[in-house]
């Protein structure tokens, strides 16, 4: 498995992303993603432009092209479906609990992300947690493979998507591929 630092902290920088409620958030979290993944950020990016692409692709208020949620991505997408559970459970097993629970399905990317971030790693102390280790290898192994390139397909398939957005979804992709456990460590 790759060192849990830089994925934790990639994590956290993607977290913020996509839990983005306004142009405001969407910039402060946007230069973190270009910074931690080396990717360039536009100095001349239209904010407002960048908030309105994100609520149509991740928010609504009509039907979005892609769903941040895992759930929507089973063979018979429905929100608040197993993949709910088992991250509110993943949730659990670690002692903690997913924020905004109730209000936002507990399957959104950015609760999944700040769970990949809250998991301690072999290096900071797990050692023998079997608990820790397991909901590690499910999130980071099995879970988030399973459902998140299809996110990123689905928002590469749309035209005109913001260079932020883009970005990010990039980054995500990157991020993902450095969970994967024959990743190698230290990479980013």
């Amino acid at each position: 498995m790759a060192d849990q630092a830089p994925i934790r902290d990639g994590a956290r920088a993607l977290r913020d992303f996509f839990a983005s409620r306004d142009a405001a958030d969407l910039k402060r979290a946007a230069a973190a993603v270009s910074e931690h993944f080396h990717l360039p950020l536009a100095a001349d990016v239209d904010w407002t432009g960048a908030e309105y692409d994100f609520n149509r692709l991740f928010v609504g208020p009509m039907a979005v092209p892609a769903p941040p949620y895992a759930s929507a991505y089973q063979t018979e997408p429905a929100l608040m479906g197993e993949p709910t559970l088992a991250v509110r459970d993943a949730y659990r097993a670690l002692g903690l609990m997913v924020p905004d629970q109730g209000h936002t399905p507990d399957d959104h990317l950015a609760f999944e992300l700040d769970l990949a971030a809250a998991m301690p790693g072999p290096e900071e102390g797990e050692g023998g947690d079997p608990v820790s280790a397991e909901v590690r290898a499910w999130l980071l192994g099995e879970h988030l493979p399973g459902w998140v390139p299809a996110f990123v397909e689905a928002v590469k398939a749309q035209p005109d998507v913001s260079a932020p957005v883009r970005m990010a979804v990039d980054a995500l992709d990157g991020w993902l591929e450095t969970t994967r456990p024959e990743a190698g460590a230290g990479q980013a």
